[in-house]
């Protein structure tokens, strides 16, 4: 890549593949994995775990009163968790096509497809990395960002404490909302659209809020655009086309 230097020469030795930073690269990729698994499912995309990631790493680290934590064990951390979030996306945006065509699919068969998709997306990406990266040097905005969030704690700063707060925030509304029911968590009703009746509802959640902050007004605008389009246009004409399955819940 012409005119990149790299925050760390070559020539620098530094500890990189850890203990620490394997271990809670696996605790934080199963819990992003997780976090990202239900949002997919429930909102139909998935977020980058890239710079959530190296935050935590940082501010865990940090907490647990490592005094020599570098820059490179927090990039592994990031990494393992980036890889395990992407991984959660193959599998959920495929496998359930699957089940809706009466396939039944058990957790082993799902763990190894999960495992062979890895593995050739680690493949395809040594292989492309070379090609966009080092050759075209293409700037890709997240990775980007996130090796300003990794130098910036580096450095140091009292920016890592934001994801407390907004992690005591979600769980506090979802303790109230969700848990002791103090308030409805969505508005729901039925209404007519060229004749079909059609069910709709507004989520009030701190994840599709982050999700939209994440993603953008114009990625967000896409969604909606195509969510509008779809359950308000399209499937009433194609219910007054086709009708509508007998004994079947349509919404």
């Amino acid at each position: 890549m012409t005119g990149h230097r790299p925050y760390i020469s070559a020539d620098t030795t530094l500890p990189e593949l850890t203990v620490r930073a394997l271990v809670l690269g696996v605790i934080l990729g199963a819990l992003m994995t997780a976090a990202n698994t239900y949002l997919g499912l429930y909102i139909g995309m998935t977020v980058s775990a890239s710079i959530p990631a190296a935050v935590m790493s940082m501010l865990v680290l940090r907490l647990l009163r490592f005094k020599d934590v570098n820059i490179l064990e927090n990039n592994v951390v990031q990494t393992m968790t980036s890889a395990g979030e992407s991984l959660a996306a193959g599998i959920i945006f495929t496998m359930p096509a699957l089940l809706v065509m009466g396939r039944e699919m058990d957790t082993l068969t799902t763990f190894i497809v999960a495992c062979l998709g890895g593995v050739l997306g680690t493949i395809f990406t040594i292989t492309l990395r070379r090609v966009f990266i080092v050759e075209e040097a293409l700037l890709y905005p997240e990775g980007i960002a996130c090796e300003e969030v990794l130098v910036a704690g580096e450095k140091g700063g009292s920016s890592l404490i934001v994801i407390l707060y907004a992690l005591g925030l979600g769980a506090i509304y979802g303790w109230f909302v969700k848990g002791f029911k103090l308030t409805e968590s969505k508005i729901e009703g039925a209404f007519e659209v060229l004749g079909s009746r059609i069910y709709a509802s507004l989520d009030f959640s701190l994840s599709l809020i982050a999700v939209g902050y994440i993603v953008g007004l114009r990625i967000a605008s896409y969604i909606f655009f195509g969510a509008f389009l779809g359950v308000f246009i399209l499937t009433p004409i194609y219910g007054m086309i086709h009708g509508w399955p007998a004994d079947e819940d349509i919404a």
